[in-house]
């Protein structure tokens, strides 16, 4: 096995690989709303906070000199450019594979993680950990921590980081969040259930005002514009913004 007795650099080279699919499907839903096939921004939102997670694993795994030999990097930067484009014709055949394929990777992230922590729980207990990881747990803006997190309410996931067995938990909880968020995606794919930002589900509702309504009164302040603008004047046109239904299942 190429990363026998090399935990951390074998964690390194997951990493540098699951930020990847986050890539590709952000390059996709942007050339999906290029063309006006469909838009989706909540979405992309998601994963461009799924890939900042990523991002801090793979830091903490850099931090922890996981990065250290350079045939470790040369392998991992090729693997990940190349499946970084795998992914981009994967998910334009079907999203719903393409979120199934990282499901798999995250649930054996979760895996190798939690056995790591097992086997190393009293080492790991007695070290500190990195900057980098009491940095992102537990100081300054965590709206994108938060926001990964589907099935959280934000805020209320604010895990300790005290030692590096801190760090390797909250890492295998983080995996097993993107596990529930491909989930969702699929179901996103096959059912058209949306998937959102846990900040959007939350934020204020006081308002009693339906979709419909909102978009009645948008629709009538569009027509007064039009009407004050005279027929040579601008036209103000209120299109549907996105599809309800996936565009490739």
């Amino acid at each position: 096995n190429l990363f026998d007795q090399r935990p951390i650099q074998r964690f390194w080279f997951l990493e540098i690989i699951a930020r990847i699919p986050y890539f590709s499907y952000v390059s996709m839903l942007h050339l999906y709303e290029s063309f006006g096939w469909w838009r989706g921004p909540e979405l992309r939102k998601v994963h461009n906070a799924e890939e900042w997670n990523e991002l801090h694993h793979l830091l903490i795994m850099e931090a922890l000199g996981g990065n250290a030999q350079w045939s470790d990097r040369f392998l991992g930067y090729h693997v990940a450019f190349a499946y970084y484009w795998f992914l981009l014709g994967v998910y334009l055949c079907s999203p719903r594979i393409a979120y199934q394929f990282m499901e798999l990777l995250e649930a054996h992230a979760v895996d190798t993680y939690s056995t790591f922590v097992k086997e190393n729980r009293e080492r790991l207990s007695q070290l500190p950990p990195p900057a980098v990881a009491r940095s992102y747990y537990t100081e300054g803006d965590l709206y994108y921590f938060d926001d990964f997190q589907v099935d959280r309410k934000p805020g209320s996931r604010r895990p300790a980081c005290d030692s590096l067995l801190d760090v390797f938990e909250n890492i295998a909880i983080d995996e097993g969040e993107h596990v529930k968020t491909m989930r969702a995606c699929q179901d996103y794919a096959v059912l058209g259930k949306v998937v959102v930002s846990p900040h959007a589900v939350n934020s204020d509702t006081s308002s009693a005002t339906s979709d419909e309504e909102r978009r009645a009164l948008w629709k009538q302040w569009a027509e007064e514009v039009n009407q004050l603008g005279g027929a040579a004047g601008p036209r103000v046109s209120f299109g549907a913004e996105s599809s309800e239904e996936w565009p490739l299942k």
